[in-house]
């Protein structure tokens, strides 16, 4: 990808001429005439290298270097002077300029500096990362070692050093975020923000704002201007989860996004260049959501470039005692206790669930019995008294005479089966959406779409008490 430098130079010849030579040797330029021009423009766009004259009509270059700085963090400055103000060139370097070179300058001198420059600061931004993931301890990991998750890791290994847009599909709780961020961690971008937005968690209403920005004045409330998650992503990797949530009157926008890079706030006049990779992630089926006309095709097909089906915890259970000894890894000073790990009665009942919240619900499971344990090893009683506590107990009783000796249209099955679960959730929360949504592992509007698409009303779930005398 093309570094952005932006180039600040009063003199329109000079100017126009400097941005012609930086688009032959493969960068791209943005040229302005003036200090107050190139501030406003690095606050409104991502560069990752900036050109500026010291002696400039207005603010000159010195005087804007800090607030430069300030509006573009990660780019560094490079000034330009005559041979009469070295002095001021000087003092920029002592104001935080990376470099400067005198005019007359040479094309090749120019592309050493801006060389060494980018070199510079991609080797910042990978230290950085290195020593935030060591110091958090949290480089991601894809633990598994069936074959389904071996073709998973072999997939992301794949697609991660690539620019291709990736669809991560899998049911709730299946581990999509832990492969989105392995995805940018072994990604060129990974030294640049990683922006994760759920689309389902937005009200509809700020979804267009919080994902595109606005400028000020939009809208009554717009007070400043906004940058949206894309521009705050730019360079990076941004996730959107649950995007089967996304409403039609925004996908077009998204599409513009994936096709052209480029982006719009609301209630702006002109696009945006974005340079930044789209890793989605949905537990909805969206070809059923595009023949329903729910979801835009175009959009689907973009989207899935390169696609990633998740396996349930159910499909691989082969994988459990690894996602044991991981998660206690983690349980053990989170809660305050030295776990070992989990006895072979324990083990059995792990094995014996069906886990519809998958990967989530087993970590909240050994959270909850690491709290109520008394020794180093998790017992059965444990594991029992935390799993009394899990949504699987209602779902195995309830979907039990669903899945037995059953033929047919799969999906058909697998439909019958979620509504069974939703009304078995609905049953033990009184009705309460929102505790039912906690138990199932979803959010409550994902969970109110699925009532409505299933039809389900009070009385599939209401409690029935027999009458008194």
């Amino acid at each position: 990808m093309s570094a952005r430098i932006l180039v600040i130079e009063d003199d329109a010849a000079f100017l126009a001429m400097l941005c012609e030579a930086l688009v032959s040797r493969g960068y791209a330029p943005c040229g302005v005439g003036s200090a107050e021009e190139g501030l406003s423009r690095a606050k409104a766009e991502s560069f990752d290298l900036v050109l500026t004259d010291v002696m400039l009509p207005g603010m000159d270059g010195l005087e804007g270097l800090s607030r430069l700085k300030e509006a573009s963090p990660r780019a560094d400055v490079i000034v330009m002077t005559g041979y009469a103000t070295r002095e001021k060139a000087l003092e920029a370097i002592k104001l935080g300029a990376y470099d400067f070179f005198a005019k007359p300058f040479s094309l090749a001198e120019m592309e050493v500096v801006i060389r060494r420059a980018l070199e510079r600061r991609e080797l910042k931004d990978e230290l950085n990362r290195l020593k935030s993931a060591l110091a958090a301890g949290n480089e991601p990991t894809i633990v598994g070692q069936s074959p389904v998750m071996r073709a998973v890791v072999d997939m992301v290994r794949r697609v991660a050093p690539l620019d291709s847009t990736v669809l991560i599909t899998g049911e709730s709780g299946a581990g999509k975020e832990v492969v989105a961020d392995a995805i940018h961690a072994l990604s060129k971008r990974a030294g640049a923000p990683f922006i994760k937005v759920n689309c389902a968690a937005i009200p509809e209403n700020l979804l267009e704002s919080e994902l595109f920005g606005h400028e000020k004045g939009a809208f009554t409330g717009a007070v400043a201007l906004k940058k949206g998650k894309f521009e705050l992503a730019q360079n990076g990797t941004i996730m959107l989860d649950e995007i089967g949530d996304m409403p039609l009157f925004l996908q077009p926008k998204l599409l513009r996004a994936v096709e052209q890079k480029q982006i719009e706030r609301v209630g702006g006049t002109r696009p945006i260049d974005i340079d930044i990779r789209i890793v989605a992630a949905t537990n909805q089926d969206l070809q059923t959501l595009v023949a329903e006309k729910k979801f835009r095709a175009d959009l689907f097909y973009r989207l899935s470039v390169a696609a990633i089906p998740l396996p349930p915890l159910r499909d691989r259970k082969e994988d459990l005692p690894l996602l044991v000894g991981h998660f206690l890894e983690r349980i053990n000073p989170r809660v305050g206790v030295n776990l070992r790990g989990v006895s072979r009665e324990g083990m059995q009942l792990l094995y014996d669930c069906d886990w519809p919240g998958n990967v989530r619900q087993l970590a909240n499971v050994l959270e909850r019995a690491a709290i109520v344990s008394s020794g180093d090893v998790l017992t059965a009683a444990d594991i029992h008294r935390a799993l009394d506590g899990s949504t699987r107990q209602v779902a195995v009783t309830d979907t039990a005479d669903t899945v037995s000796d059953t033929t047919g249209n799969l999906r058909d099955t697998l439909q019958d089966m979620e509504r069974n679960m939703i009304v078995a959730a609905l049953k033990k929360t009184g009705g309460v959406q929102k505790d039912a949504a906690r138990l199932l592992g979803v959010s409550p509007k994902n969970l109110w779409n699925k009532i409505q698409k299933h039809g389900i009303g009070t009385a599939d779930y209401a409690v029935s008490t027999a009458p008194t005398a």
